[in-house]
């Protein structure tokens, strides 16, 4: 029962679902000769053994960490295949929890910082919001690692980090350092998306397993309005509104190479911050970098942004379910951490801003400006409703291709 509470603590903590939770205990359990009920819920897990005590499992929050789900499942694998005993298995789950990340502190914030430039550049920004959102994200980083070291409620590290990249981009556009300055108010909020969260939400609601899903729902919007609050107050305390322009800059022209090298770096900061081992970082890369190219090259032969997105997003989704089930890693942070530079955060920004202006107008707002806001708000819901579709069905597609695989290998 202690391993059994040790794989379950883990599990739940570094964000697997429930599906995978409750698989995963059955399989050891089997293993073990144990007949063991489970049942999920949000940062717990309750176990029920046939002829035994039940014993719940908390966790303090659900994190992200693919080096440690890697880790945790060969010992299941081991396991499960006799190499390793229960005494060591224990000893081995125990140790995870203690191992040290893949990236330094430094390093992490350098390619995260890399990675929001590479961003802003996709959304053609200009060489001064280039800059400046990659020294934004970067000290964003590093204050909610610092934050989190000193045990801070959870919702005040995006808080802070946006906070910054407001404080930061709102000085920007007042000394005159970008003409582009809503893209560099954006993008270090977009870098706080819980893109992961928000793809185990689906995949908990499609699989009927609903108090998972509105609890990760929750902690995902939360975190979502904390980042929008910190974006809105560093705005305020330093250019007063959120109303600039978000043209692209037209000196900044993409061809498919910098896409896709583009789309690739922000990919491996996205990776690298969810902790993926670097032996397989090439995996979201890779992921990224072609699935860039797919929509760049569809929206150039002239499919709208909504369908070239999706059909992206289904190939993210193919080959993120194959490295999920040939290199154990969670599904979610690759096929994320590949699609995110897809997200519209142009139509985001001025839809946010067009809600901030029509709170302040309030009856009064022109009718005219209430519609366009209104329609940027459902373009960017298009395109987000069509990544999800795309990586869920892609997901799904895969899995089906690997089960089929495994039942004629058996």
């Amino acid at each position: 029962m202690q391993f059994l509470r040790l794989a379950a603590r883990l599990l739940l903590e570094y964000s697997a679902r429930t599906r995978t939770i409750k698989r995963q205990i059955g399989r050891l359990a089997e293993h073990m000769e144990l007949s063991v009920s489970v049942v999920v819920a949000y940062r717990e897990v309750i176990l029920f053994p046939a002829g035994r005590l039940s014993c719940t499992v908390q966790v303090p929050e659900l994190r992200l960490n693919a080096a440690l789900n890697l880790l945790t499942a060969r010992v299941f694998d081991d396991f499960c295949a006799d190499r390793i005993d229960v005494q060591e298995g224990i000893a081995r789950l125990e140790g995870i929890a203690r191992a040290p990340s893949e990236y330094g502190r430094w390093l992490l914030a350098l390619l995260f910082g890399l990675g929001a430039s590479a961003l802003a550049w996709i959304l053609r920004a200009d060489w001064g919001a280039i800059a400046v959102t990659g020294v934004a994200s970067a000290l964003g980083l590093l204050a909610r690692k610092e934050l989190g070291k000193r045990h801070a409620v959870f919702f005040f590290l995006p808080f802070a980090a946006a906070l910054i990249g407001g404080l930061l981009g709102g000085i920007a556009i007042r000394a005159g350092w970008t003409g582009t300055p809503g893209i560099c108010l954006i993008v270090p909020a977009l870098m706080l998306v819980p893109g992961p969260h928000l793809i185990h939400t689906v995949q908990e609601m499609l699989e009927n397993q609903m108090q998972a899903a509105v609890a990760r729902l929750g902690l995902a919007a939360t975190i979502l309005v904390s980042a929008s609050l910190g974006v809105l107050v560093g705005v305020r305390m330093t250019i007063g509104a959120m109303g600039h322009v978000v043209t692209p800059s037209p000196a900044t022209q993409l061809t498919l190479p910098l896409d896709m090298l583009l789309a690739g770096i922000a990919a491996c900061a996205f990776a690298v911050f969810y902790n993926t081992p670097w032996r397989v970082l090439w995996i979201t890369v890779l992921c990224g970098s072609s699935g860039h190219g797919i929509r760049f090259m569809s929206m150039e032969h002239g499919l709208s942004q909504v369908a070239a997105t999706f059909l992206a997003c289904l190939f993210i989704g193919l080959a993120a379910m194959a490295a999920a089930s040939k290199f154990r890693l969670p599904f979610a942070t690759v096929a994320f951490a590949a699609a995110v530079s897809m997200m519209p955060g142009l139509f985001i920004y001025e839809s946010f801003a067009g809600a901030l202006r029509i709170s302040a107008e309030g009856r009064g707002a022109d009718p005219a400006f209430v519609a366009a806001s209104l329609t940027l708000f459902v373009q960017a819901g298009f395109i987000v409703g069509a990544m999800a579709v795309g990586l869920l069905l892609g997901a799904w597609v895969g899995e089906l291709i690997h089960s089929r695989k495994e039942a004629e290998v058996q």
